[in-house]
């Protein structure tokens, strides 16, 4: 498997974990925010422009059809990505969905938090209960 093969297959694989390049903004776009990016989206950067074997700014279908070729369930994940449906995979495309994933993720991860703050609560909600007809004998 070529190095561009495999690189491919990540960048599309690490969508739905949230992984994203950053995007790169032109010399006179205001930036929109001041962090850095992270290790993680360096390197995705990095895959992206590997990747992008015309240098266009943007992964075909074409540049992916042997990704797809190896896994099938990269073809749903780059359709998913591609959300303006030109068959290319911009680094917004792949930024908006990695957002929108980190959001759905973060959400989950309170909800599931507030259901164990729940389920402790009502745990000793019980414990309480069953203490008290102890404490009266």
């Amino acid at each position: 498997m070529s190095v561009s093969r495999l690189l491919l297959s990540f960048v599309v694989i690490a969508l739905p974990f949230g992984m994203a390049p950053a995007v790169a903004q032109p010399a006179d776009a205001p930036a929109t925010s001041p962090k850095k990016p992270s290790k993680g989206e360096q390197q995705a950067l990095k895959w992206f422009s590997m990747l992008d074997a015309n240098q266009d700014g943007r992964i075909s279908r074409d540049e992916a059809k042997v990704a797809f070729r190896l896994s099938p369930s990269l073809a749903e994940y780059f359709r998913n990505a591609d959300l303006n449906g030109d068959g290319y995979l911009t680094q917004q495309e792949i930024r908006t969905v990695a957002d929108r994933r980190r959001a759905e993720r973060q959400e989950r991860r309170k909800r599931e938090a507030l259901q164990k703050q729940q389920a402790q609560a009502a745990a000793l909600g019980r414990d309480s209960a069953t203490a008290a007809p102890d404490a009266q004998r």
